[in-house]
């Protein structure tokens, strides 16, 4: 075969490859979000959603930020749409998917439009590719448990599996009717994770009540360390988690545990025990939010806000 009909046949061969690489366009952040949500739903994407609050300082540092490689990687590799909206504006929006917060943060929609995964408040790059990598990743687990949970409605178990995912992925709208209805049920696992939920919200009181009546499992005193960080009782919370993750049956919550230990010994001015716990945590490289978070509190350590107090 001659040198100009290999030339012509490996041009027929990847000639339409290099056009579906053409028509690709770059993933980018839109400005009106009924015209991106209108345009995913019609392409059957998911979208993430920035709410800002143009002239704070946080909000206007992630914006800064918003366009960052890491984060843009992340969004072409999940295969989301992408818009950025103003948090003022769309206030009601803002309080329908994230719930808590000022008005600045992240939300997930599925492909027909409703919310999975929510974020109030400012997010590093690192932490915001992670979420949007553990979206991706939990993308089929969420669709499958949907579907067997609206099959039978009244499943507890199923209640509870559903609720856990949700609260997993931040979002309270969702995750707090199906664990009530599991606990009320009879799902005691619920109860933990109904106290997490409340304590994720501010809300301590109501996260003690439920504490108070669940079963004090490795996960369960995992959650309540996390309880008595929300409550800035930094000394206790270390007990608790140190004593959580001696059983070495924390399975799921292990990173989460590991990340609040080490928040919980820099809020007690113990960053010398902090620091390794972060270090280590950060090195796992699983690519989990709670790595990225380590590394974010790591920043603050080397690296304090100013007029930050503990």
């Amino acid at each position: 075969m001659v040198q100009g009909e290999v030339t012509l046949r490996r041009w027929i061969f990847w000639w339409p490859l290099a056009l579906l690489a053409a028509c690709a366009a770059p993933p980018r952040w839109q400005q009106d979000l009924n015209v991106a949500l209108r345009e995913a739903r019609r392409a059957g994407r998911e979208v993430v959603v920035f709410f800002a609050l143009p002239g704070r300082e946080l909000s206007d540092r992630m914006e800064a930020r918003i366009d960052h490689p890491v984060i843009m990687n992340a969004i072409g590799r999940g295969g989301f749409a992408a818009v950025r909206c103003d948090g003022v504006a769309r206030k009601r929006l803002y309080g329908a998917w994230i719930g808590g917060g000022e008005g600045m943060g992240v939300a997930v929609l599925d492909r027909q439009g409703a919310v999975y995964c929510a974020r109030p408040g400012p997010q590093d790059p690192e932490q915001l590719a992670a979420l949007l990598d553990l979206c991706a990743a939990r993308r089929a687990d969420l669709a499958t448990l949907r579907q067997r949970q609206s099959a039978a409605p009244g499943d507890p178990l199923l209640q509870h599996d559903l609720g856990c995912l949700y609260l997993q992925l931040g979002c309270r709208v969702h995750s707090e009717p199906l664990l009530l209805e599991a606990a009320t049920a009879g799902v005691v696992d619920a109860r933990h994770r109904l106290a997490r939920l409340y304590a994720l919200d501010g809300d301590v009181a109501a996260a003690r009540r439920w504490l108070a009546s669940a079963p004090r499992t490795p996960a369960a005193m995992a959650t309540e360390g996390y309880v008595l960080f929300k409550e800035r009782r930094h000394r206790d919370a270390t007990k608790v988690f140190y004593e959580a993750l001696a059983t070495e049956a924390l399975g799921d919550e292990r990173q989460r545990a590991l990340l609040y230990l080490g928040k919980a010994l820099h809020e007690n001015e113990q960053d010398d025990e902090a620091v390794p716990v972060l270090e280590a945590l950060a090195e796992e490289r699983t690519g989990s939010t709670f790595e990225a978070a380590a590394l974010h509190t790591l920043g603050h350590i080397y690296n304090p806000d100013h007029g930050h107090s503990h």
